[in-house]
């Protein structure tokens, strides 16, 4: 299949990409290196609910999860240093994953926010557990979506392997973005959708994307693992999950879900935020925390549960 340009994909019946979220504002926030992290902040209310988005991704990856969750609370969507609208480079050159967790404490302190959830897909969950480090107390809630237990990026790897992936890269980048796309995703993803998000990890500056993956790869998550005080909750692609490596962590609720790949949330939008919302409901909507009451019904079938490990 010829690749498709960003800009003019449509997906019938689908707006993943549209950012036009009634009332959603679009701030630059400043980290401590001077790096410019543009965030799109919707809705009000406790907690503030932070997506933070995966390797050579975007965050208009979380463009359906925008509207429903700012119903009941406000939702900031970040890009990180080096990844969508913001600037491919940032000053300290620091790629790191902790680094990254003192970005997104950036922007919970810019926000005033005193209760905070984090939701991290990929990439994402790791830089949400260095901030949750980060944040203390204030983490109410860590959400990790497709994320956390796969060995081959959450247990760091041997230097040899690391050189080994990245120079797979180099040759061809949007090449093989497309090839890791098509093998990462759900059986029945739109061929749309695999182009849509392929080009638009594509579209990362290949340098700094290879520096990113580098700095994930060497991360061990073993090192930070379990988090004192801050409970965690993956909601996981069931598909991958039979295929793939697994680490075992303790005082982890995993969620598999049936269908989806590695982007569920923008593969099976619905029954995704279905998910998302019983699991931050109860935890939060009903305790008078300044978010609307919430009423949701989802079968055992439909949440694919597997309990904690």
């Amino acid at each position: 299949m010829q690749p498709v340009p960003l800009a003019d994909v449509t997906l019938r019946n689908m707006s993943v990409l549209s950012m036009n979220v009634e009332n959603c504002s679009r701030l630059t926030i400043e980290a401590a290196d001077g790096a410019r992290i543009p965030v799109r902040v919707a809705g009000s209310g406790k907690p503030l609910i932070i997506l933070i988005h995966g390797w050579a991704c975007r965050a208009e990856f979380w463009s359906a999860q925008i509207g429903p969750l700012s119903q009941h609370v406000r939702v900031a969507a970040v890009d990180l240093p080096g990844h969508g609208s913001a600037d491919p480079q940032r000053p300290s050159g620091d790629w790191s994953i902790e680094g990254f967790g003192a970005d997104i404490l950036a922007v919970a302190d810019a926000l005033g926010a005193d209760e905070v959830v984090l939701v991290g897909h990929s990439m994402g969950g790791a830089v949400a557990i260095e901030a949750a480090r980060l944040l203390g107390r204030r983490c109410r809630l860590l959400v990790g979506v497709d994320t956390f237990t796969e060995a081959m990026f959450y247990a760091a790897r041997p230097a040899d392997e690391i050189a080994l992936r990245i120079n797979g890269f180099r040759g061809d980048f949007p090449g093989r973005m497309r090839g890791m796309i098509d093998a990462i995703t759900g059986l029945d993803a739109a061929p749309e959708l695999k182009a849509l998000i392929a080009e638009g990890m594509a579209a990362s500056d290949p340098e700094a994307a290879l520096g990113v993956l580098e700095a994930l790869l060497r991360w061990d998550i073993a090192a930070v693992w379990p988090l004192p005080g801050i409970s965690a909750v993956a909601i996981n692609s069931a598909l991958l999950a039979r295929r793939n490596e697994l680490i075992d962590l303790d005082n982890l609720e995993i969620i598999l879900m049936e269908g989806p790949g590695h982007f569920p949330m923008m593969e099976a939008p619905e029954a995704f935020n279905r998910l998302l919302l019983e699991v931050l409901g109860p935890k939060f909507w009903t305790r008078g925390s300044g978010g609307k009451a919430l009423t949701l019904t989802l079968s055992h079938g439909e949440r694919g549960w597997r309990g904690a490990i």
